[in-house]
Parts: structure tokens; sequence; C-alpha cells
């Protein structure tokens, strides 16, 4: 029997992809303790061991490598632990998840996965950045560190301690689809060469980099039906979508369900791009909101009021008639929020054509999203940088 053979559902067509296993949120995360099996859509024949392809490749160093950096790139040339191999159909699900193989396998996977999903919303293959140097992107799946880092043809992993054990970034899919919106984001719109001092193409990084790990986790359909029966269908509650970076299942180092506006903000890039963030993360739960109303899974009250500026009794009162309407109708919410999912999604690709990194400031990415946006989309986002005082 492979590995958690009776514990996913196993959806797809091996004729048009190869099989993984990923855990959309960390294995210590309760609820998420097995993995999903997923269809990449790159065919078995063009992967292999490691796993590598004309795109990326694992390499995993058998001595505590350090960390790349200026003066260290790849290729890592050292001493290596054995790479994973696919089973004898060519699909990678047959390894065993507590082995050091699965580790890249794993790390792999979330790459291919989060590319899949921003390359259908671009509508072209991402061209990486550093490709006239380094063809492929070198994976290093474990780095004695805590900490992950994308860069000049490098995706590096790290660990963590939650409690006493020590869990690697590469079982971490937000971590890792993290860093890849940082080599998309790179990749699509390039770097600043002559941009002021006080721009603010750093804490964009940082947000979008966000925001594609909020949107891409919702691409597991396991993971919406979880987070949706965890909190009854109220994206209001801290959840498995509004963290990033965790280390435990209570505490995250930034939420995407912030109240930060930029006038309570520094010029540190990850504490300025939380007001970016926050909205981004508020459009996307009022456009559930409208679409779960459209649906009449809701009170057009939902909408008629600013969720921030309810007393206690009466959000309580509205969270309850969520959680009644999803007892009733859960495939409905399902189905808004995959809806809001992807005109956030679709969004975030299309206002990346309309961003000089040069002249990069928040209003005026804010301004690109909102342009690329379709109508409901684009005023939800108006409305919420506007309140996050990104745009006046």
């Amino acid at each position: 029997m492979r590995p958690f053979e009776n514990t996913v559902l196993d959806t797809g067509d091996s004729r048009i992809g190869t099989r993984f296993w990923i855990f959309p949120q960390p294995p210590f995360i309760p609820g998420y303790e097995q993995p999903d099996r997923v269809w990449l859509s790159i065919p078995p024949d063009e992967i292999g061991e490691g796993p590598s392809d004309r795109l990326m490749y694992v390499v995993d160093p058998l001595i505590n490598k350090e960390p790349y950096g200026l003066t260290q790139l790849p290729p890592f040339e050292g001493t290596i632990h054995p790479p994973a191999r696919s089973g004898p159909d060519g699909n990678f699900d047959n390894l065993d998840p507590t082995s050091r193989a699965f580790l890249g396998a794993h790390a792999y996977a979330c790459v291919h996965f989060t590319l899949d999903v921003w390359q259908n919303y671009l509508g072209h293959p991402i061209r990486w950045f550093f490709s006239e140097v380094y063809p492929r992107l070198e994976i290093i799946p474990f780095v004695d560190w805590d900490n992950a880092q994308a860069g000049y043809g490098f995706l590096e992993l790290g660990a963590c301690e939650v409690g006493k054990v020590l869990w690697p970034y590469a079982l971490n899919f937000d971590c890792i689809a993290h860093e890849v919106g940082h080599l998309i984001s790179f990749s699509e719109i390039g770097f600043p060469v002559n941009a002021a001092a006080d721009a603010d193409y750093f804490p964009y990084s940082e947000a979008f980099a966000d925001s594609i790990s909020l949107v891409s986790m919702l691409h597991f359909e396991s993971a919406i039906d979880r987070l949706l029966r965890r909190t009854r269908g109220d994206l209001l509650l801290q959840n498995e979508l509004n963290r990033f970076a965790e280390k435990s299942p209570e505490t995250q180092i930034r939420l995407a369900s912030n109240t930060r506006r930029m006038s309570e903000v520094s010029r540190e890039p990850h504490d300025r791009s939380l007001p970016f963030l926050g909205a981004i993360f508020d459009s996307l739960v009022e456009l559930y909101h409208g679409a779960l109303v459209a649906s009449g899974c809701a009170s057009p009250r939902l909408l008629q009021v600013d969720i921030r500026d309810l007393e206690l009794d009466e959000f309580d009162k509205l969270r309850a008639e969520i959680a009644d309407a999803f007892r009733l109708k859960p495939g409905y919410f399902n189905i808004a929020l995959a809806t809001a999912r992807d005109q956030i999604g679709q969004a975030l690709a299309n206002s990346l054509k309309r961003i000089d990194p040069d002249t990069l400031r928040l209003e005026q990415a804010a301004a690109a999203i909102i342009a690329a946006a379709d109508a409901k989309a684009a005023a939800q986002l108006e409305e919420n940088f506007a309140w996050r005082e990104i745009i006046r």
C-alpha cells in the first residue's frame, strides 16, 4: 500500500500530468496531518530523478551547506543525498513521507503547483529572470537555518522548531509559495534600476508574494473544504487562509486579516506591506460575501454594513446566520470562495503588465490591480485600498 492510500481523494488524468503528494498546510496543523495527492501539469516522461526537469532541479547537500549569498551562488557541486526517484509508473506518490527524498519531491511539487496556478492566470509560461545565466531553478530542500529564501537561480529552505520538533520548510506550502511569489514578480516586472530612495518595490514584493501564497492555497479543493468546515463559512475568523510563515497553530508572523493602515506602519518592507495585503484579503472576503448573497446563502445586510464597525453582539448574530446557511448549503460556499479566489488572482496577474519597478509606489500598484480587475472586484479593491490609506 502506498502512503496515505486511503486518506486522500485521487482526482485527475494520468495522461496529462504526474502525481505527487502536497501538504496544503504544514503537517503540524491539526487537520492537515495527511497530504493531498495532486496532478502537476508536467508529464512523467519529462521529469528525471531529483526530481528535475527543464525548469528546475532538486539537489540535497550531504554537508551542512551555508545559505547562498552575494558571494556564493548555484550550482551546488558537493556531495548530495540520493535523489528522489519515481515509481514504476513514472509518478512520485510512491515516496515515504518520512524519508529524506520526500523533502525534495515535496518542495519540487509545491513550486510546480504554484507555477501551474499562476501561469494559468497570466496566460503564458513564466520565464525565470535569471534564465540567461541559469536555465533552471536549483531547489535546496534543507539548509540548517531558520529561514527560507529565493534568489538568483535558487530556492533554499531551512527549518523551524515547533515544540521540540524540527519541521523543515520544505513541508510548508505557504512558505514555498511565498518564495515562488517573489520569483514570479521578479520575473514578470523585473528589478528597479533608477528607483527613488522611498520607492515601494520591496514592500510591494512582500505583499504580492503573500497574495500568491493565499490564492494558491485556495486551489486545493480539500483545503477549501476544511477551511469552510472549520470556520462554518465565516472567513473573518483567524484560520488557515490568513496565516503566513506559520510556526505553530497559534502563532504566525503576519496576518492577512490585519487592520493596519499606512499611517500605522514603518518603512520596514514586511511591516509596510501589511495594509496592502490586508486590502487584498478584505476584498477577497467581500467578494466571497457578495457571491453568497447572490446565491441566496446570506442576507443582503452582509453587504450593507462595515463589519469592522459592528458591535460584538451584532457581529456574533451575523456570524450565526452565516453558520446556519453553511449547514444547509455548503457547496454554494465552496463555489463562492473559488469564484472570489479567481477574481482576485486574475486581477493580480493582469496587473503585472501595468507595473514599472522604477516608479513603483504602493498607490500605483493598487491602481494597477484595480484597473486589471473585473467590475465587481475593482469596486471592492478600490474601497479597501482607500480604507487602508493606500489610495485617495
